[in-house]
């Protein structure tokens, strides 16, 4: 007999690995980065991971996810990682990890309370953060690569945590890596969903693993048994293998290497390969991988000892049977005392190959184990597993609504939906004692529906509601009928391409309340009635929004009432804005008192377009921001989102970008869908138009037009403008143009809210013009003064009449459709616009439009025969804005016209003593504040006026530099500054 030698080489993934070798080093300079590694099983994409993460210099964290019964432990692959770290770090580097992650305890309750808080225990909406911070601060003690093995099996909750990881990259030492098998992903999977968001994050990056060439396969195989195959031999693994590592090392386990082809023993398929390795186990080692297999997931030997007690086996042989499986590449230890398989297929084969009746009979050894008296930590969800492949329907049932009542409370509805969704399915063979009565059906459903609305799954939504529905008799239980009506069309608009209102349903659940008046029902109804309406530009929602607050009021219903007024502050945030915020603090207290998070959620939408057509724009964030914040706590679903866009559009306006990417990131982590994700998209487009990231800006922009249908209305001015600088910046303005056209207004129901629009399409007209002027065809640039003219001149009003955002807003954008308009006709009073455009922005608090603003007012001004003095500061001042933001097309272009005119736009950056140098200590700290402004290129005129000292005073600290060190001019003392003090400059 042959054996595997240690030398197991790594083959034909030279490539591959040079690329994750290249990430993985990223880290150790400071480079975040995720990469995906996608393959068949047995391809070696786990072995890809090992082998570049034995880099000395990096610190690995392993985990895995684990398929069972359909669902997943919410946070499971999350809680390996932390557990692999707990179990190499020290008393000391723990408690400095762990300080002030209290709330971690939720996934790993042995951590108990660090500080003695336990007022955030069982609190989930934390968790990103924490494992965050965590993870981010082992990395600072250390490079660090995370590794998440079986992907295709995390359960949704963790895949959030990993969207919020990778979100927040910026130059921490962390990498992400994640294997992921190309099969056992079905249309619908989650995983689709989450790959396709991560695709449009950057530093986010996948590698496919193909099968082995002949080349790859020798070499393996020469590893392996010590010595050169022969040539039929290869082929023959070759064919049979299909290139597959792990199977290629299985087929050769026990040749000696002198053999010209493969045993005729030897199995031609995955599943047979597998089997093979497995029954060279002895009787007993089979037996308990048998049962290790029907437990589901990684397993202790103290649970296999009680488990295999049953079928006649003693305790003292498991592990001894599990060394032997271990010896032979069978299971291998998960951690600790855990055993699994080696390769997770294995257990799936080995499930799949027992009797039904045995199965039936280990699963109910697990009940009798996981559920004996004392034992508090086997999950609900396994529990309810086990009882349905015993047969235990009732039982069944009820674990599956305790399990799913656990994953409410970690906030893991996809987790929870699976089993609300099992219970639903058992309904009608469940004892009438255990299910309890229709209401308690229709109840049932009704939760089902709403999970899976905050889980993404809309075709169950509807069904259930459908079913909910047919339990229902209209005209006997009208207002049970209103009430789900209305839940189903509201479910409908929100998960379906929302282009045009559809408010049929909505009409009938009106009508089956005419003879209940005062019925809260009839209340909600014609609220949702108004909402839908005012979105949609429909006529009669002011009416019907007055409605819905009556007959609230007459209800004494709270809830109604609360519902009713959110819809008329809907009606009337920009009509009349302080209204509706009274509308919208009562809407809130009612919503709140309730416990209405839905509701309370809605109002703060409507309170920031109230606020922010006031022109209370810094207090419209802070609030909406803060609301954002309750709602994910609340976990009030996908419209909390909603406000995370709000937040950040406003943010990206009022200049404060880094606030603004930390939103974002973390409703990006979220990848929630329809209109809240796709205004949370366009917003990310737009940020990343204006910090240079123009394919990222592209994905994004893309995948909001996949969330809403193009002629969904209330969003219409944000992708509109969205669209129009995402082309400019592909160069395509005059594509922008043409795009943008017919999306300006809806002619039968324009909108104060069109006008923003308007001063970024003057934009690409004026790129366009000047384009042309600058080809000679003044043909085309009088044709596009003429278009935008009309466009302008059509308007159903004069633009920002209506001063949407306060007076201030109004003024600013007027002045920057002027200046656009001025510079698209090439107008000789271009600078006075810009200038005028330059205030406007300041006093609006707009920084990156004002940086704008200023740069084109220098161009102009240079243009027009400015010296480059007179431009100076207005290049210097949008120059340092577009740094601090990190506007890099605008840093750019700053720059660009800066040096055609001679222009320094270097800041002085303070001068530090330098002790070991003699020239430079002895300079006093004026001497050193004159020396940064000599080194960032100013006169002595700039000098004083910045330091407010006289020409005179300036000249004789530069007298006492040049002497004090030695040099002859300004421009070597400068020089020496440079080379001693700041060498990274």
């Amino acid at each position: 007999m042959g054996g595997l030698r240690a030398d197991h080489r790594f083959a034909g993934r030279d490539a591959e690995r040079r690329l994750l070798g290249d990430v993985v080093r990223g880290p150790v300079g400071g480079v975040p980065g995720a990469v995906v590694i996608h393959g068949e099983a047995g391809i070696g994409k786990t072995r890809l991971a090992r082998e570049v993460c034995a880099d000395p210099r990096v610190n690995a964290l392993w985990a895995s996810c684990v398929h069972f019964g359909g669902a997943s432990v919410p946070f499971a692959p999350i809680t390996g990682i932390l557990q692999d770290w707990l179990a190499r770090a020290d008393a000391d580097e723990r408690a400095e990890i762990l300080a002030g992650t209290d709330g971690l305890a939720t996934l790993l309750p042995s951590l108990g309370s660090l500080s003695g808080d336990a007022t955030g225990a069982g609190d989930t909406t934390r968790l990103p953060v924490l494992v965050d911070l965590v993870v981010n601060r082992i990395a600072v003690r250390r490079p660090t690569v995370v590794v998440v093995d079986d992907l295709q099996w995390a359960d949704v909750a963790s895949l959030d945590v990993l969207s919020y990881l990778i979100a927040g990259f910026r130059d921490q030492p962390l990498v992400l890596i994640a294997t992921c098998r190309t099969e056992e992903r079905p249309e619908g999977h989650p995983l689709h969903g989450w790959l396709a968001d991560m695709r449009r994050m950057p530093l986010f990056s996948e590698i496919t693993l193909n099968p082995l060439d002949f080349d790859a396969v020798s070499c393996q195989i020469e590893g392996l048994l010590g010595k050169p195959p022969d040539i039929e031999l290869v082929s023959e693994v070759l064919a049979r293998s299909d290139g597959s590592p792990y199977l290629i090392e299985l087929m050769v386990r026990d040749l000696t290497g002198t053999e010209h082809a493969l045993p005729m023993t030897v199995p031609a398929a995955l599943r047979e390969a597998l089997l093979a390795a497995w029954h060279s186990l002895s009787e007993q080692a089979r037996l308990v991988t048998r049962i290790l297999a029907v437990g589901g997931r990684p397993t202790s030997s103290a649970v296999l000892t009680e488990v295999a007690s049953a079928v006649g086996l003693e305790g003292a042989v498991i592990v001894p049977c599990l060394s032997e499986a271990q010896n032979r590449g069978v299971v291998t230890r998960a951690g600790g005392d855990i055993w699994w398989f080696r390769h997770p297929l294995l257990a799936e084969v080995l499930y799949d190959g027992l009797p039904p009746a045995q199965a039936a009979e280990l699963h109910a050894d697990y009940i009798r184990v996981l559920d004996a008296p004392g034992v508090t930590d086997a999950p609900a969800a396994d529990l309810a597993v086990h009882h349905e492949k015993a047969g235990n329907i009732d039982a069944t049932y009820r674990w599956s609504l305790v399990a799913a009542d656990q994953a409410a409370g970690l906030r893991a509805p996809a987790e929870e939906a699976i089993q609300l969704r099992r219970a639903c399915a058992l309904w009608e063979t469940v004892s009438p004692a255990v299910r309890g009565t229709r209401e308690e059906r229709i109840d049932l459903l009704r939760r089902t529906a709403a999970v899976g609305l905050r889980a993404g799954w809309p075709d169950m939504v509807m069904t259930l509601l459908t079913q909910a529905l047919s339990l229902v008799d209209r005209q006997q239980e009208p207002l049970l009928a209103c009430d789900l009506l209305v839940t189903r069309a509201d479910s409908r608009w929100q998960l379906t391409s929302p282009g045009i209102a559809d408010v049929a349903e909505i009409l009938e659940a009106i009508a089956l309340t005419e003879d209940f008046p005062d019925a809260a029902e009839r209340a909600v109804a014609f609220a949702e009635l108004a909402e839908l309406e005012s979105l949609h530009g429909l006529p009669e929602d002011s009416v019907h929004a007055e409605e819905a607050v009556r007959i609230a009021r007459r209800s004494g219903s709270k809830q109604a009432l609360g519902r009713a007024l959110g819809a008329r502050a809907a009606v009337s945030d920009y009509p009349a804005p302080l209204a509706s915020l009274a509308d919208v603090e009562l809407s809130e207290q009612l919503a709140r008192s309730c416990g209405d998070v839905d509701t309370a959620t809605n109002a703060a939408i409507w309170r920031f377009n109230a606020l922010h057509a006031l022109g209370r724009r810094a207090d419209a964030v802070d609030v909406t921001h803060a609301a954002y914040d309750d709602a994910v706590t609340a976990g009030a679903g996908a419209w909390a989102y909603f406000l995370a866009f709000q937040t950040a559009s406003e943010l990206i306006d009022l200049g404060r970008w880094e606030e603004c990417r930390a939103i974002l990131r973390s409703a990006l982590a979220a990848r929630c869908t329809g209109i809240p994700g796709a205004g949370v998209r366009l917003t990310a487009s737009l940020l990343a138009v204006r910090s240079g990231r123009t394919e990222e800006a592209r994905q994004h922009f893309d995948r909001a037009l996949e969330l809403i249908s193009h002629d969904f209305n209330p969003l219409r001015p944000v992708v509109t403008g969205a669209g129009i600088e995402l082309l400019i910046a592909e160069g395509r303005a005059a594509d922008a143009m043409t795009w943008a056209r017919p999306r300006l207004l809806v002619p039968d129901h324009p909108e104060a809210e069109d006008d923003g629009v308007l001063p970024v399409y003057a934009r690409a007209a004026a790129e366009t013009a000047g384009s042309a002027r600058d080809r000679g065809d003044e043909g085309v640039a009088s044709a596009t003064v003429e278009t935008v003219e009309k466009v302008i001149g059509e308007w159903p009003w004069e633009p920002f009449v209506h001063a949407l955002g306060g007076m201030d807003v109004q003024a600013m954008n007027r002045s920057r459709l002027a200046a656009e308009l001025a510079r698209c006709r090439n107008a000789p009073d271009q600078t006075s616009h810009w200038h005028r455009a330059v205030e406007a922005c300041g006093v609006a608090g707009n920084r990156w439009d004002q940086a704008v603003a200023q740069w084109r007012c220098a161009e102009a001004g240079l243009t027009g025969g400015w010296t480059p003095s007179k431009a100076r500061d207005l290049l210097r001042k949008a120059h340092h804005c577009a740094v601090e933001l990190g506007a890099r097309p605008l840093q750019n272009d700053v720059e660009s016209l800066a040096r055609r005119a001679k222009i320094d736009l270097r800041t002085p950056i303070p001068v530090a003593p330098v002790a070991d140098d003699p020239r430079l200590a002895a300079l006093t700290d004026r001497e050193r504040e004159v020396l940064a402004f000599l080194v960032a290129g100013r006169s002595n005129g700039e000098i004083a006026k910045e330091l407010f000292i006289s020409d005179k005073t300036v000249s004789v600290h530069v007298s006492n530099i040049l002497r004090k060190t030695g040099t002859t001019s300004r421009v070597a003392a400068a020089a020496l500054a440079e080379r001693r003090l700041l060498p990274d400059q």
